[in-house]
């Protein structure tokens, strides 16, 4: 999907999400009609350059890789960016860092992948203003666990994480985000670290105390809803994972000045309450309804 003025982004499950959540965070009188291009990032930039649609939400790190591995820039850098060997992880999952050429022991921030996106887009492209909704993913415990084992942040974790299993998503656990990473970040080294691809299942397994810690993206319901503590990532481990809007260099003025601030106005709590309605066999409600439903939250 996306929107003439249009949305839709990214390759994980979410994009359908973020493409409802940011007409539904306009103001009465705005205009977007939400349009399905695909929901491949190829297919979305291809619409983008065709004049499709106009502009579709995404998020910046899992976007910044996509397209420093694949595209080709509108106004290349003098500076090359390094590219990852072979022998350095799992494609997507773990290049972020090396590709903007962080190779200490702290990774990019959020505003070094935001500065980094506009020199990287293809032809005809252009990255608008990111917002605060983030879906970065978070090392999370239970409440108990964080209390037990005095846990503020993850440089407070190493002494503990050798009796701790981490449950981490599919094709994790040896990227540079995974053990690797815990290892180089904050001295961790887990007890184990089971990659349990199903979400439900991976979050099932924390909330059981069949693992001591999960990964989880940052806008899962659950975080909330059962109180689990997210542990602050000052070394910059977790790829940022933050709102922007990828649009057609066509678009200005006061299309360009009213998406940003539709997409300044897009909360991380935004993203986790459109997860809770539209989720499960049985969801509370259709995209477009829940939509209009965040529409009308105060504000």
């Amino acid at each position: 999907m996306a929107a003439r003025e249009d949305c839709h982004g990214r390759e994980r499950p979410d994009s359908c999400r973020g493409a409802h959540v940011r007409p539904a965070a306009a103001q009465p009188g705005d205009c977007a009609e939400v349009v399905d291009v695909g929901r491949d990032r190829n297919e979305l930039f291809d619409a983008l350059q065709a004049k499709q649609v106009h502009v579709f939400p995404d998020f910046t790190g899992d976007l910044y890789v996509h397209v420093a591995e694949n595209e080709t820039p509108a106004s290349p850098s003098n500076t090359p960016t390094p590219a990852p060997t072979a022998s350095e992880g799992p494609g997507f999952i773990g290049s972020l860092a090396q590709l903007l050429g962080f190779t200490g022991e702290t990774g990019p921030s959020g505003d070094d992948v935001y500065d980094a996106l506009p020199d990287s887009m293809p032809r005809g492209l252009q990255i608008l203003n990111q917002g605060p909704a983030e879906n970065t993913d978070r090392f999370v415990v239970a409440p108990a666990t964080a209390v037990e084992l005095e846990l503020d942040d993850l440089t407070s974790v190493g002494e503990q994480c050798s009796d701790m299993a981490v449950g981490m998503p599919g094709n994790y656990a040896d990227s540079d985000q995974g053990v690797k990473g815990l290892e180089s970040y904050y001295d961790c080294q887990p007890k184990s670290a089971p990659e349990i691809v199903d979400y439900d299942e991976r979050v099932d397994a924390l909330l059981n105390n069949e693992v001591q810690a999960a990964v989880l993206p940052e806008s899962s319901p659950v975080i909330d809803d059962d109180d689990l503590r997210v542990l602050d990532d000052p070394n910059n481990l977790y790829r940022p994972e933050k709102l922007v809007a990828v649009a057609s260099e066509g678009l200005t003025g006061g299309a360009v000045s009213a998406i940003n601030g539709i997409t300044t106005n897009v909360r991380t709590g935004d993203l986790a309450m459109m997860t809770r309605l539209v989720s499960g066999d049985n969801p509370e409600m259709a995209p477009e309804e829940a939509a209009a439903f965040i529409r009308e939250q105060p504000r």
